[in-house]
């Protein structure tokens, strides 16, 4: 059979092949357990189902392993499951919560209401007594409304029972109650008042307490809790209770903590311990009762009578104040008018009162105040009157000071005035050119008929004889001032120059004070000193010999150089002198070096050995050429030269 007569050989997949059988066989079961678990993860009605059966017991165990941690994965969305049930269906909400708050806002409005009308009734009753009165002006002098002060003469409360209870446990330490009071069980009471305490604070999650519960409304008592570090007391009082009541009770709390806190911290439910803590607790039991001893008296119709006359006198009290007003109001439009009529820089040409309002016609000055600003001033406002001015130069006086001042520009020391007879007068000092101008631009100002500077003086001769008294300069010293800058200038001594101040006088209008052209009387003599050392020498009759006569010489150039050096020390002038030696020339040149050598030696020893201060000397040897002719004695001598002062001409400058 060939390969296209033979049959086709069955596929893999072929449900009926002998493959498939075997599949069949080998991975039925688990293709059947695949089968079933993809169709039940398809099908959200049969996981819905499992979700559902198996939620309860995780939300139970999830809870018991970490509530807190649940209670935040829930708060989100329950929160706005809540929140969008409400907005759409608010009525379902309403519903649930009616049979809670209706009795609630019930209660509450009637407490309320009982309040007032008791207020009202209390306000009424005393408002007209003697007490009444009284009441008044102690609400008036301290500023508290009138029914708070009689609400707080006329209350009635009564402290019923007392109960000091240890904060942590909640366990009973001591109990004190009114003689008629209805005997309760004290242990019951702490253990429900606790439990209330704990659960506020567990609702509020107040870890430290900032928020605790302080006060508990029940009927026809009230509790009062006062809280203390180690014990709280709560106290049920009938009636309403003054605000001072819960100071007196906390300060016996104080008092009991401060005195009994090892007591309270300690106490473990022995009654016998607590003891000693009775007769602080039994101070709670205060009371006060209203006096009953009223009389009956037609209120109302004194109440009426009273509205009537108050009616009656406000009314004639208005008639009254409107005529006043009217009155007030047009003296004080005529006062403004008086007012502008009488100010300075101000001629009034018309004057009268329409519609209520001032109208005002004339001349104004505008260097004096505007009639808007005058009329401020007299209590007008902008819109009671109506102005009309027009510009003029007042001859008045003072209208024409002012302008003067504006005009002439006086200097800060200047001040003016203007006399009788219209003449501007000035004083003070100024400097000439202001006061040549002043007497030019005074007669052009209207008002002024002319100009008086007799009292000025100027500035710069005044700060001359200043400077001379404070300075006190010797003969030969000029002082002389040109706007304020002041110079020295002349020979004066040294000693004086020296105590002249480094800075200038504190003199008014003195700017600088120049002292360079000062110089001192001892120049002179120096210069003088130093010609005559010039002029001086000593002789040698032969070669090197140094007798009497040359000591002599000596010693009148040592006083000479002496005084020089001091001189030009105190000139602060550095002083040397050179001791030259001369020689004839006769002989040979380093003979005659050699002699002149030694003989200025010879007279710089004498120089330094004198008693006389010498400066630094400066030894030199100076010889003639050789000559054939007779020599010249004359130049066997030692000279003297001075240095670092200058010559006499540089020293008298």
């Amino acid at each position: 059979m060939t390969a296209e007569q033979r049959p086709p050989a069955p596929a893999a997949n072929d449900e009926q092949s002998t493959l498939a059988n075997l599949k069949s066989l080998l991975l039925g079961a688990e293709q059947a357990s695949i089968d079933e678990l993809q169709r039940s993860a398809r099908d959200p009605e049969l996981q819905s189902r499992r979700v559902a059966d198996a939620l309860p017991e995780s939300l139970h165990r999830a809870y018991a392993d970490s509530p807190d941690a649940l209670t935040r994965a829930l708060e989100n969305p329950v929160s706005a499951c809540i929140e969008d049930s409400v907005q759409r269906n608010p009525g379902f909400f309403a519903d649930i919560l009616f049979p809670v708050m209706g009795p609630a806002i019930r209660r509450s409005i009637s407490q309320a209401l009982k309040g007032l009308v008791q207020q009202i009734n209390q306000t009424l009753e005393h408002s007209l007594t003697v007490k009444g009165m009284k009441w008044r002006l102690e609400a008036a002098r301290s500023g508290v409304p009138f029914a708070e002060v009689v609400l707080r003469h006329t209350l009635r409360y009564r402290v019923d029972e007392a109960f000091l209870i240890q904060g942590g446990s909640g366990l009973l330490i001591q109990h004190a109650s009114q003689p008629d009071a209805v005997a309760k069980d004290a242990d019951a009471v702490s253990a429900m008042l606790t439990a209330i305490r704990d659960f506020t604070r567990d609702t509020l999650r107040d870890e430290d307490d900032a928020a605790r519960l302080e006060t508990i409304d029940t009927g026809e008592h009230t509790l009062w809790l006062v809280h203390g570090p180690r014990a709280y007391l709560a106290c049920a009082i009938r009636g309403v209770p003054p605000v001072a009541l819960r100071d007196d009770l906390s300060r016996i709390v104080e008092e009991i903590h401060q005195r009994h806190g090892r007591l309270l911290e300690a106490f473990d439910g022995d009654e016998a311990r607590a003891r000693p803590l009775a007769p602080l607790v039994e101070r709670c039991l205060q009371s006060e009762v209203e006096d009953k001893t009223t009389r009956r008296f037609p209120w109302p119709l004194l109440i009426a009578a009273v509205v009537l006359l108050g009616a009656l006198g406000w009314w004639l009290h208005g008639a009254w104040q409107d005529g006043s007003d009217a009155r007030a109001r047009s003296e004080l439009l005529h006062a403004a008018a008086d007012r502008l009529r009488d100010a300075p820089g101000i001629v009034v040409t018309d004057s009268r009162v329409v519609d209520d309002r001032l109208v005002v016609a004339g001349l104004h000055d505008p260097l004096t105040p505007s009639p808007q600003t005058l009329l401020r001033d007299a209590g007008l406002g902008d819109a009671d009157a109506r102005l009309r001015f027009r510009g003029f130069q007042s001859m008045a006086p003072e209208v024409a000071l002012a302008r003067a001042r504006q005009r002439l520009a006086p200097p800060a020391d200047v001040r003016l005035t203007l006399r009788d007879d219209a003449v501007l007068a000035a004083s003070g000092s100024a400097p000439a050119a202001w006061i040549a101008r002043a007497a030019l631009l005074a007669p052009t100002v209207p008002g002024i008929g002319g100009f008086d500077g007799s009292g000025l003086a100027d500035p710069d001769r005044r700060l001359e004889r200043l400077l001379r008294d404070a300075l006190q300069p010797p003969p030969g010293v000029t002082i002389a001032v040109d706007d304020g800058r002041a110079g020295v200038a002349g020979k004066a001594p040294l000693a004086w120059i020296a105590a002249l101040p480094d800075t200038p006088p504190a003199l008014p209008g003195l700017v600088a004070l120049d002292r360079t052209a000062l110089q001192p009387l001892e120049a002179d003599g120096l210069a003088t000193l130093v010609a005559s050392i010039h002029a001086s020498y000593v002789s040698f009759v032969e070669g090197t010999d140094f007798g009497p006569s040359q000591q002599a010489s000596v010693d009148a150039v040592a006083a000479l150089i002496g005084e020089a050096f001091t001189l030009a020390s105190d000139l602060g002038r550095p002083l040397r002198v050179q001791v030259i030696g001369r020689t004839d020339g006769t002989g040979s040149v380093d003979r005659n070096l050699t002699i002149a050598s030694q003989r200025a030696e010879l007279v710089a020893a004498a120089l330094q050995r004198s008693e006389h201060p010498m400066p630094p000397l400066d030894l030199r040897a100076v010889t003639q050429p050789p000559t054939q002719t007779r020599a010249d004695a004359a130049l066997r001598r030692v000279e003297f030269r001075v240095t670092g002062v200058g010559d006499a001409a540089a020293a008298r400058r």
